[in-house]
């Protein structure tokens, strides 16, 4: 329910730091090559953002109110009146937990084998399409001379803010259910964490080392996943959907020529 805010931030944070790609790089090859990966990273992102905005209608519908999104709006504002790097510096921290999250998907099937076909199959596809791009944000934060410091404090912020909205954001919608303090919830979230991993569970044990691994001064989102998996996987699903391409070099901000899947 936090995606279509946090999505919209990832596009904010690599528009708001264009104007020092011409100030860093002086190789006129190297900025087309880069803002055509760029274009790419946001037409995918503001796909995501809109399919799940659409996700999240059906869920307020049913009577499942987004109480995060006030408090992350106004947290966002307070990022506006920062330096765009440091933007940037929080989106390479969610792009890390989200691309760990989604090697998970990729490649245990038990972690969505008994989700209903249709969210199976749009989780299935931002994973990959996360997987695809996890690196486009930290390397462009590294090559326009991002410090190590900064790296590292947004993401240990990162790692404490998504932790605790969605805490908070779960919480209301299982209060709303009716099922917050009951035994079978408590069980569920245990075995969720610390279960077996054969079994789709034991989420513990599946992001730790990754997660921890974005410490590591010589660190790269390359470092880690099978790079294979993403590709195998839109190879068998190509009937399904296709991942998102601009089709197009023409900068930041326009994506025109975008394909999406095609099960929204």
């Amino acid at each position: 329910m936090t995606f279509p805010l946090g999505e919209q931030s990832f596009i904010d944070s690599v528009k708001g730091v264009d104007y020092l790609i011409d100030q860093h790089i002086s190789n006129e090859a190297e900025r087309v090559e880069l803002r055509a990966s760029l274009a790419d990273f946001i037409a995918q992102e503001a796909t995501h953002r809109h399919i799940h905005t659409q996700f999240n209608a059906v869920l307020q519908a049913q009577g499942f109110e987004n109480r995060v999104e006030e408090r992350i709006n106004k947290r966002l504002e307070r990022y506006r009146n920062e330096h765009p790097m440091n933007l940037l510096a929080a989106t390479c921290a969610y792009e890390h937990y989200t691309a760990i999250l989604s090697d998970v998907m990729l490649k245990n099937p038990a972690a969505s084998e008994t989700m209903q076909p249709m969210m199976r199959r749009l989780w299935l596809w931002h994973a990959l399409e996360e997987t695809e791009h996890k690196a486009v944000a930290f390397d462009l934060y590294k090559r326009l001379g991002g410090h190590e410091r900064g790296r590292i404090a947004a993401y240990l912020l990162a790692m404490f803010l998504m932790q605790l909205d969605a805490f908070l954001q779960t919480s209301h919608n299982l209060r709303r259910d009716g099922a917050l303090w009951k035994p079978s919830t408590l069980w569920s979230m245990l075995t969720f964490y610390l279960g077996r991993p054969s079994r789709g569970n034991g989420w513990i044990w599946m992001t730790t080392r990754p997660l921890l691994a974005y410490f590591k001064r010589d660190f790269h989102p390359h470092q880690l996943g099978d790079a294979a998996l993403p590709h195998a996987y839109a190879n068998e699903h190509a009937q399904d959907w296709r991942v998102v391409r601009t089709g197009s070099s023409q900068g930041l901000g326009h994506h025109s020529g975008a394909t999406h899947h095609q099960t929204a």
